[in-house]
């Protein structure tokens, strides 16, 4: 994970006044939130942006476009999106579970 991401959750997770199971996102009653809830809050939040195009599918899609512009390969970008053959991450998002930390340096250095 890149360190601004990291950061920003840790921050937030730090920030929440009742957080009963020590998590980065809890209810308003410091409990876990109920999916359908997130989903529906989701929704709105989309609606109000009117960004309602935008999904958990776009962030997906959006990274590896990062990975590709960055020159990284697609076998990286499939091991950063749990893909485990190369052709699904070229022909749907531009995965294994591995974790290639220079996905983190590169996305540093497009905020930085």
């Amino acid at each position: 994970m890149p360190d601004f991401a990291l950061s920003m959750l840790m921050a937030r997770r730090v920030s929440a006044p009742t957080n009963i199971y020590d998590v980065v996102f809890p209810s308003t009653t410091g409990v876990l939130r109920d999916p359908s809830a997130v989903s529906k809050q989701w929704r709105r939040v989309r609606t109000a942006l009117k960004l309602d195009w935008v999904t958990s599918h776009t962030f997906r899609k959006t990274v590896a476009t990062l990975i590709d512009e960055q020159g990284l390969s697609a076998r990286v970008g499939a091991d950063q999106l749990g893909h485990a053959q190369i052709s699904m991450t070229q022909d749907v998002y531009m995965g294994r579970k591995t974790v290639h930390t220079e996905v983190a340096d590169a996305l540093n250095r497009i905020v930085q």
